[in-house]
């Protein structure tokens, strides 16, 4: 397996991370003409179309650019094939969770894309082209897979956006499933990059925010894309918009007895949270991940590794490396996306958008270790002279203080004449107590002290008790199905329902998980006083 350039990827330079082993994809899309039809008289095909490899994911037996073959696929259904109403024409791509053929609708007369559930490290094709889990262990994580590439598609049809990908049917046939989509013509966005080269701040909005409102449907939905990358970004070739592709990754988020959500990763576009097993993931998931896609198209250059960027962030910024190409605004949205921690990320599309638009400002970005090694540069002398012109005002304060009080306090007032009878009694005699009143207290001014210290002490405890009633809070309302644990901010704060409610410290980041029958659920929220937010757990749901 070829060592992966985390570093950078050019334009026109491959993606080999998407080749890594846990990629949701086995090899980056091309565009490529391959054989439709019959051949002609010469020996060459008498029908060629351009066919959008934006499903095709390299691996043996699938054709090349030139249109010749590798060793034959003898997973694949054979070309020819009648499935239901469709007759296979191609396979247009193969990975680790299925087959994607290139087919013809006989009723509408059209092509059309499907998708073939057959992850092959957990079934096998038999005789009939039936699949069945290769083993008696692999046939519950395959039935759990199956149904969630049913789940996913049943979703995926109900959403009607021009920038996400169209599901127009799915069923099931040779015990397993199979999802029927609009066939795109157009070019990954890579290839379209490399024809086209660097587009301008007013393209590239006219571009992505189509997509990002058609992200915000699926969002909406409650189902996470998890794989948005370059090769799953088509463009259309009759009017250049985008159309977000494969929505495979998704449908493994439940299987926590077979394959993880969080080994379905892409080096440098995946968050941190996906590389682990309790990672917070939500919409801030996906943002990170289109803000990798626009910092490859701003920069020229492919994100750095999540886990690399945690302790010590090396990789430069957007606004260092595009500023006077790109606004400031849009620069730092960029980085603001590519936080690597998701507790700082935008949390909704609707607010990293209104960030790219100019509708609010960006919080400032963090700074990588990187770009913190040129500012400090720059910006090291001023910062040096801060503390010493401060405390020179301090000494010239003090000075000035000196001046106007200490005269004063070396004039002591004339001490007054005291009579001459007075200077007579000595003065210990004069300040000691009566010898009846040292003796014999009374129970009186026994007592006193004790209960003025008990008393001192109450008001304290009284007191921290007030402040703590007075502390600003905020609930955040429980809506889970069926049940779920619930575990704030690391610890467990009961089971709901019957729980419904949390009282947490308002002004504050907590983590909240909700753990039930399948994967669990995170939110990261920071509340203002007397805020009241609803968090939803549906276990019942199959994404």
């Amino acid at each position: 397996m070829p060592e992966e350039n985390t570093h950078q990827e050019a334009w026109g330079t491959p993606s080999r991370a998407d080749g890594e082993k846990g990629s949701a994809s086995a090899g980056d899309p091309d565009t490529s003409t391959v054989p439709i039809g019959h051949k002609g008289a010469a020996g060459g095909y008498a029908d060629t179309r351009t066919v959008p490899l934006a499903f095709h994911e390299a691996n043996p037996g699938e054709l090349k650019a030139d249109g010749s073959q590798t060793t034959r696929n003898h997973v694949a259904l054979p070309v020819g094939y009648a499935l239901h109403e469709y007759t296979l024409e191609a396979v247009l791509g193969s990975g680790g969770f299925g087959i994607t053929y290139l087919a013809r609708d006989n009723n509408l007369q059209r092509q059309v894309a499907i998708k073939e559930y057959l992850p092959n490290d957990l079934a096998v094709r038999t005789s009939g082209q039936v699949v069945c889990a290769k083993t008696e262990s692999d046939t519950h994580g395959y039935r759990i897979g199956l149904d969630g590439f049913l789940a996913e598609a049943r979703v995926l049809a109900g959403f009607r956006h021009p920038n996400i990908v169209r599901v127009t049917r799915f069923f099931e046939a040779n015990n397993t499933a199979y999802m029927v989509m609009d066939y795109e013509k157009g070019k990954p966005l890579r290839d379209w990059l490399q024809q086209h080269g660097p587009v301008d701040e007013a393209l590239l909005l006219r571009m992505f925010l189509p997509l990002l409102e058609g992200l915000d449907v699926v969002h909406k939905a409650r189902v996470l894309h998890r794989d948005i990358k370059p090769a799953n970004i088509y463009v259309r070739e009759e009017d250049g918009s985008l159309v977000l592709l494969d929505f495979g990754a998704a449908r493994y988020a439940r299987s926590d007895d077979s394959r993880s959500l969080t080994s379905i990763v892409t080096p440098g576009f995946a968050p941190l949270e996906q590389y682990h097993t309790h990672g917070a993931q939500g919409p801030w998931s996906d943002l990170y991940a289109l803000g990798g896609v626009l910092y490859w198209v701003v920069t020229g250059e492919k994100p750095l590794e999540a886990p690399s960027r945690v302790k010590s962030d090396a990789m430069p910024s957007a606004l260092s490396l595009a500023k006077g190409r790109y606004s400031e605004r849009v620069l730092r949205a960029i980085d603001w996306a590519l936080t690597p921690d998701e507790a700082d990320r935008p949390k909704s599309v609707s607010q990293l958008r209104a960030v790219l638009t100019g509708e609010v400002a960006a919080p400032p970005p963090p700074i990588s270790a990187a770009s913190a090694g040129k500012q400090g540069a720059a910006g090291a002398q001023p910062a040096g002279r801060l503390p010493l012109l401060l405390g020179a005002a301090g000494v010239a304060v003090l000075a000035i203080a000196a001046l106007v009080f200490f005269p004063r306090a070396e004039k002591p007032a004339p001490a007054p004449v005291q009579p001459q009878a007075a200077e007579q009694v000595p003065p210990a005699a004069a300040a000691a107590p009566a010898p009846a009143e040292t003796k014999k207290p009374t129970a009186a001014a026994e007592t006193k002290p004790a209960r003025e210290a008990s008393a001192g002490s109450k008001p304290v405890a009284a007191e921290k008790k007030k402040e703590a009633a007075a502390a600003p809070t905020a609930t955040v309302i429980l809506d889970v199905h069926p049940q779920g644990e619930i575990v704030l901010d690391g610890r467990a704060a009961g089971t709901s329902p019957p729980l419904t409610r949390l009282v947490v410290s308002a002004g504050v980041k907590h983590k909240i998980e909700i753990r039930g029958d399948g994967l669990p659920h995170y939110w990261t929220v920071e509340l203002q006083p007397g805020e009241q937010r609803e968090i939803s757990a549906n276990f019942t749901r199959r994404y």
